[in-house]
C-alpha cells in the first residue's frame, strides 16, 4: 500500500494541475466560417434595403401643361455668301497613306526633355504627289526612335509630361530629303531642332 499511495497521489496531482491550466482556444470549422460570411452578407443587403426610400413618400404634384404654342421665330438669311479664306494647313493635317508615293527618308528622334513626349510632326506643304501628312509619335523619357517620313519640310510640336510639364516646338523648318542620311532631331523642354 505504501508503494501505491505515492503513485496514486502523483497521478491525482497531474489531473488537478491539468484541470487548472488554461482552456484550449476553440477553432472555427469551415462551416462556421461560411455561415459567418453568409450572415454578414445578408446583414449588408438588409441594411442597404432599409436605407432605400419607400414608396410611401409624398408624391410630386403634377405640373400644369402649356397649351399655347409659341410663335415661330424668323432668322435673317443673308443673300450673299461671305468670302472665306482657304486654310492650307488643314490640307496637310492628314494621316500618312498606307502606301506612300513620295520618297521616304529616315529620321531619328531623340528625347532629351526629361519627360514623356507626345510629338506631332507635320509637313508644311504637299510634295509633288500631293501628299501632305502629319505624323504622331510617343516617346518615353530619354527614348530615341528611328522612323521613316516623307521627304519634305516639317514643323514639330511636342507636349512634354515631365516634372514640370511644357511644350516644345520648332523655331525653323526641319527639311529632310536624303534617303541615305539619318538626321537627329532633338526634342528638348521648349525647342525641337536638328542636333
Amino acid at each position: 500500500m505504501k508503494k501505491k499511495f505515492p503513485a496514486i497521489l502523483s497521478l491525482l496531482m497531474i489531473v488537478i494541475v491539468s484541470a487548472c491550466g488554461p482552456a484550449p482556444t476553440p477553432t472555427l470549422t469551415v462551416e462556421d466560417l461560411q455561415g459567418t460570411a453568409a450572415a454578414n452578407a445578408w446583414l449588408a443587403v438588409t441594411q442597404t434595403q432599409a436605407a432605400l426610400p419607400t414608396a410611401t413618400a409624398t408624391p410630386v404634384p403634377p405640373t400644369a401643361t402649356n397649351t399655347i404654342a409659341p410663335l415661330p421665330t424668323f432668322t435673317f438669311v443673308p443673300t450673299f455668301v461671305p468670302a472665306t479664306a482657304v486654310n492650307t494647313e488643314s490640307a496637310c493635317n492628314q494621316p500618312p497613306p498606307v502606301v506612300s508615293k513620295g520618297v521616304l527618308v529616315p529620321v531619328k528622334f531623340v528625347n532629351v526633355s526629361g519627360g514623356n513626349v507626345n510629338l506631332s510632326f507635320g509637313m508644311n506643304s504637299p510634295n509633288v504627289h500631293s501628299e501632305c501628312v502629319t505624323y504622331s509619335y510617343t516617346l518615353g523619357e530619354f527614348d530615341t526612335a528611328v522612323v521613316k517620313v516623307l521627304a519634305g519640310c516639317y514643323w514639330a510640336y511636342a507636349w512634354v509630361d515631365g516634372s514640370t510639364p511644357s511644350t516644345a516646338q520648332t523655331l525653323e523648318n526641319l527639311c529632310v530629303s536624303d534617303p541615305n542620311a539619318e538626321p537627329d532631331i532633338v526634342i528638348g523642354t521648349e525647342v525641337i531642332a536638328f542636333k
